[in-house]
């Protein structure tokens, strides 16, 4: 015959998932406002485990009830000492309904989490009853899997409010309320059909310990509030710009300049101290092997 109880403790001393249920009409009688059986004396009972878990070798689901689960179950022998909980109730515990809020279809208890800057608008989060699969821990780690038709969602939550949330179209947002670290030990391949936008608030850094290799079919634009520094840290290194350069300020170079073509300019040019008259551009050049001998 079936039976209910509550549970009164987890602490399992062999950790098999058992616990002490005070079952409702045996071990809730009471002698001067006192239970009969102390917590400590009611024996240990076995929880049923669903089919979908394997329940052996480490393999399935951990047990998950909590002091104070309403439990149904049934006794295994004439003495009553061995009970078997078979499911769990949620009903109203003290006045509160058991049923987590996200399944009843209530306000998002986390609406109010921080967002950022660039984050897509709103969560998707638009649960209808019974649709949405909820399940929460006791410290506040929540999973969800709403079904809800035109607003189906996956969530995943830690309690200090990491995140991430997959909205109805698809579309994945991430929040991460402290550091962030991945390790791939083989390879890693990011493909992307639309644009990527990257914004970094503090310093960012790349190190690479082969060659590194940027393949771009339009432009390449860097602004710079400060310095900008190319260094070829050997010293039998070069840094090579194949193509025509444009500078539309000062040029200064510390170190000698080599040039194997000609040199045209349509101003003046100062090299060591010395100025050179251009030709206004018409390509004649300029002369800055040394010393020009007089013209007779």
């Amino acid at each position: 015959m079936m039976q209910f109880g509550k549970v009164e403790d987890l602490i399992d001393p062999l950790k098999l998932g058992r616990v002490k249920v005070r079952v409702l009409g045996f071990h809730d009688n009471r002698d001067s406002g006192a239970y009969k059986i102390a917590t400590k004396d009611l024996p240990w009972s076995q929880v049923m485990m669903p089919a979908n878990s394997p329940s052996v070798n480490g393999k399935g689901s951990s047990v998950n009830l909590l002091v104070g689960s309403l439990v149904a179950g049934e006794f295994l022998d004439s003495a009553l000492q061995e009970f078997i909980v078979m499911g769990s109730l949620p009903t109203k515990t003290a006045g509160v309904e058991d049923n987590n809020v996200r399944v009843r279809e209530e306000a998002d208890p986390n609406a109010t989490d921080p967002k950022g800057t660039y984050e897509p608008e709103g969560s998707t989060y638009a649960p209808k009853y019974p649709y949405n699969n909820v399940m929460e821990t006791e410290s506040g780690h929540v999973k969800e899997y709403d079904d809800t038709p035109g607003a189906e969602r996956i969530t995943e939550r830690h309690m200090s409010g990491t995140q991430y949330e997959v909205s109805p179209n698809g579309s994945k947002v991430e929040r991460i309320v402290r550091d962030n670290y991945r390790l791939v030990v083989g390879h890693d391949t990011l493909e992307v059909y639309g644009n990527v936008r990257i914004i970094v608030s503090g310093h960012a850094d790349l190190a690479v310990a082969g060659n590194l290799t940027a393949s771009v079919t339009g432009n390449i634009s860097a602004d710079s509030m400060g310095d900008i520094t190319l260094k070829a840290t050997e010293t039998d290194k070069k840094i090579t710009l194949n193509g025509d350069v444009d500078i539309t300020k000062n040029l200064n170079v510390a170190k000698n300049v080599v040039v194997t073509g000609t040199t045209t300019t349509g101003g003046s040019l100062v090299l060591d101290t010395h100025e050179h008259a251009g030709d206004g551009g018409t390509g004649s050049g300029i002369n800055t092997g040394g010393p020009q001998a007089p013209t007779p």
